[in-house]
């Protein structure tokens, strides 16, 4: 199956190139301890214009230690291997 569009673009020499990405954690007021929450983006240029963040009901989320720094964070629990590449980085909390 192809669309128009999509014919166009595969004749123009489509390459995969590398996107900008970062991890950002978003401090969890009153929290104990103190927590943050981690998220991945591909448009780290409208991080300032952030008012919110969304999560999922339907994902399971962890809350890990960084062994290096200490610090708490939340993330969804499929994303830990992307994060700490090993498991001796991180320590699950709950």
């Amino acid at each position: 199956c192809a669309t128009p569009l999509s014919n166009f673009e595969a004749g123009q020499n489509y390459k995969d190139v590398s996107d900008p990405e970062c991890v950002v954690s978003f401090p969890v007021k009153g929290s104990d301890p103190p927590t943050a929450l981690l998220a991945w983006t591909t448009t780290p240029w409208t991080l300032p214009s952030n008012l919110a963040l969304c999560v999922n009901p339907a994902m399971e989320y962890s809350y890990v230690k960084d062994n290096k720094t200490e610090s708490v964070y939340v993330m969804a629990t499929s994303r830990i291997v992307q994060v700490y590449k090993k498991a001796n980085e991180y320590t699950a909390i709950k």
